[in-house]
């Protein structure tokens, strides 16, 4: 057994319950992303970037993160050994989001 199927087994998380916070994760880094841009924000991620200067903000983001989670969701069996991690960048960079949203707020 590897050593994500074990982080599996200790958590005690089914892959579709991890699929559902990945999910949530990825959704609420949109809206925070929309909601920074607003402020006056720039996107970092460079692919990103280049889909919301071919689209609405909007429209790129639901594009974007609702073919993440399409693409993760089709390829459950093999994705779901690394939910946990694809979930914890998710997390990782909705803090971010919130942490240049307080910033941006102050000032």
């Amino acid at each position: 057994m590897s050593y994500l199927s074990d982080f599996y087994l200790w958590v005690g998380w089914q892959p579709y319950a991890w699929f559902a916070l990945f999910a949530l994760a990825t959704s609420a880094d949109a809206a925070l992303t929309l909601y920074a841009l607003k402020l006056g924000a720039s996107e970092l991620n460079p692919l990103m970037r280049l889909a919301m200067r071919v689209m609405p903000a909007p429209v790129a983001l639901l594009a974007v993160k609702g073919a993440y989670i399409i693409a993760v969701g089709a390829m459950l069996p093999e994705a779901s050994p690394w939910l946990p991690w694809l979930t914890a960048f998710f997390v990782a960079v909705c803090a971010w989001n919130v942490a240049q949203i307080l910033k941006m707020r102050k000032g």
